[in-house]
């Protein structure tokens, strides 16, 4: 049976939805059968977008054929983690966290800005919080690094005002991202 997503209210967010947690979308993730339906108002292009597990800047540089950057607007740990307030949509409090960071960023391609991102990220082991803060190693790396494929969960996807968004999780052992993605309404019209 496909996994239905059902419309809520949800922090003041229009047309907010809630969904299923499937932590897959196909992919490499799912073993035969995707299934996965969002509501309506969105275009095929927007629903790749907000169903793409950790690939949106290759799904925008594909679509421009153009370089994408992402320019880092805050990265920094949070002391007292504890009253550390998530990003809107984001429901879950720091929880066993060895070290909580505070991040934005900003997805860039041709001269625009195509995605802002909002995320906390939980380091919950003693190995990855040394890659952290010892070897460097960036937050937005650090999957990679580890050489570990992130179980992905969308959470929520929605629209407001010039603009539609998405909340969703990538966890591993040792990390848990919160991430909130918006992309402006135009952001597959910018060529």
């Amino acid at each position: 049976m496909p996994n239905v997503a059902s419309l809520t209210e949800r922090n003041g967010d229009p047309k907010g939805v809630t969904l299923p947690n499937p932590n897959h979308l196909g992919d490499i993730f799912a073993q035969r059968e995707t299934s996965l339906t969002l509501p309506p108002g969105f275009s095929p292009l927007e629903r790749i977008l907000l169903t793409a597990n950790g690939n949106v800047q290759r799904i925008l540089s594909a679509y421009y054929n153009s370089p994408v950057s992402v320019v880092i607007v805050r990265n920094r740990k949070i002391d007292g983690a504890s009253n550390h307030v998530p990003p809107p949509g984001i429901t879950s409090k720091p929880k066993n966290a060895l070290a909580v960071f505070d991040r934005e960023v900003r997805i860039e391609c041709l001269g625009q800005v195509c995605c802002k991102a909002v995320s906390t990220v939980k380091i919950l082991n003693d190995e990855c919080l040394r890659l952290v803060d010892e070897q460097k190693v960036g937050i937005g790396q650090l999957f990679r690094y580890l050489n570990v494929l992130p179980s992905f969960a969308l959470l929520n996807c929605g629209r407001s005002t010039g603009q539609f968004w998405r909340d969703y999780a990538l966890t591993s052992e040792g990390v848990r991202c919160e991430i909130r993605e918006e992309f402006p309404d135009g952001v597959f019209n910018f060529a």
